[in-house]
């Protein structure tokens, strides 16, 4: 029980709000449109692809250097794995945003390319393939999130990372059960850059 003060930090770091903050720079308040969401989707949806993809990075780096930091400190160990967990908890329910923040997918992938490069890979792919055929980043995104987990199951990754990994989609999905809900009913939007 102890450990869990550990994760702390992590959480802190993957809290950062990149979105909010490029909107800072831009003028506008990323929260109060689009779909209010402050990852890099709707950052790209209401400042353009620029601002959407620097966003991108950000958010990537905080998952990518939460699962090497904590795997520094305690590699081959849950502890170091959940570190990055604990980063894309903070991303989604950010402390700066009062427990409202993105839908965790670029920070997961950020932990997902530590754990395993290959299954990150596919997941892109993946992405990319769905997104090409429906325009709808939910969507891809979401099937990207169940097929990773699959992947590293089938590499044969330790099972603590396979666990983890697991937990992460599992919350990536869960964040996406409103675009999920309107998938169902045909309403969701497909996605569309703002100004550049």
């Amino acid at each position: 029980m102890n450990n869990i003060i550990y994760l702390i930090p992590f959480y802190i770091l993957g809290a950062f709000p990149s979105g909010r903050l490029l909107g800072t720079i831009y003028g506008e308040r990323v929260s109060q449109h689009g779909s209010g969401n402050i990852g890099a989707t709707n950052v790209a949806r209401v400042l353009g692809w620029r601002a959407g993809f620097t966003t991108l990075l950000l958010d990537l780096s905080k998952g990518l250097l939460a699962a090497w930091i904590g795997n520094t400190f305690w590699p081959e160990q849950l502890l170091g794995s959940l570190c990055g967990l604990a980063a894309v908890l903070g991303h989604c329910f950010s402390i700066p945003g009062y427990f409202k923040g993105g839908k965790g997918v670029a920070t997961s992938l950020g932990v997902f390319i530590f754990f395993s490069p290959q299954s990150a890979l596919l997941g892109i792919l993946v992405f990319i393939f769905v997104y090409m055929q429906k325009k709808i980043v939910s969507l891809s995104s979401v099937i990207a999130a169940f097929v990773i987990p699959l992947s590293i199951m089938f590499l044969r990754e330790e099972e603590f990372i396979f666990k983890v990994s697991f937990l992460i989609s599992a919350l990536v999905i869960f964040r996406h059960k409103e675009n999920l809900t309107r998938l169902v009913r045909g309403e969701e939007s497909m996605f569309k850059a703002g100004r550049d």
